[in-house]
């Protein structure tokens, strides 16, 4: 009741937040995913390879935009309240607005969104918020657990390899292939690892209380290997009785 309360006050229906905090998600994602790309390939990438993430930031930028528009619909007259400066300078730099509407090409993937998150809770309890940023927390727990379960299955997928393509390769193109799986299975574990870092981030920014940080806790490099016994049914201890 209370957060409905403070979402009808800041203009906002339960059910149009959640369409446009889950969107911002998804994108979010989209911004993760291609700084993984750029980094991987920085500067040494072929033409064709930069002319693909150019069309990414550009297709990403375009995502961004009809967001922050449809922010700005959900908002009202609030969304210019929604708008300072990050480091306290003057409200009429616009570069130092908190919420980028807009980017220089190239940077959509570093894009601030508006999202409660990035505002922290103090922002959000001055402009009574405190629902929106409720409702994130519940849809960052949803978005950790899509991203542990998809790292779980990318690592039972990795382990398969190795047990049965890797370990039984008959030739080197065999092998060459089975390595070329592997190498893309880690690619999935990375980005989606990136994904449950990045929004267990923003979950202690959104207020996550000790028990709820307890349950999603960061991930470490061995969090991320997986022994190849567990593939096989006939290992000790996989064995049914």
């Amino acid at each position: 009741m209370e957060m409905d309360l403070i979402e009808q006050s800041a203009g906002i229906s339960p059910q149009g937040s959640a369409t446009w905090i889950a969107w911002a998600l998804k994108v979010e994602e989209a911004q993760v995913t291609l700084q993984l790309d750029v980094r991987r390939i920085d500067t040494r990438g072929t033409e064709t390879q930069m002319l693909d993430i150019s069309r990414c930031c550009d297709k990403l930028q375009s995502q961004i935009n009809g967001l922050v528009q449809a922010v700005a619909q959900f908002l009202g007259e609030e969304w210019d309240g929604l708008i300072f400066p990050a480091d306290g300078d003057s409200e009429d730099d616009s570069d130092n607005t908190f919420f980028l509407t807009s980017t220089s090409p190239g940077n959509a993937e570093v894009a601030t969104l508006p999202l409660p998150s990035y505002m922290g809770m103090d922002a959000c309890r001055q402009l009574g918020l405190e629902g929106l940023a409720n409702q994130e927390l519940l849809l960052r727990q949803g978005q950790a657990n899509d991203a542990l379960h998809e790292i779980r299955l990318a690592l039972a997928d990795k382990a398969v390899l190795f047990r049965t393509e890797v370990r039984h390769g008959r030739n080197y193109t065999m092998v060459s292939r089975a390595w070329k799986k592997v190498t893309d299975t880690e690619a999935v574990v990375k980005r989606h690892a990136a994904v449950y870092q990045h929004c267990h981030r923003q979950m202690i920014l959104i207020g996550a209380n000790s028990d709820l940080l307890a349950h999603y806790q960061p991930l470490d490099k061995k969090d991320l290997r997986v022994s190849t016994a567990v593939s096989d049914p006939n290992a000790r201890g996989h064995r049914q009785v």
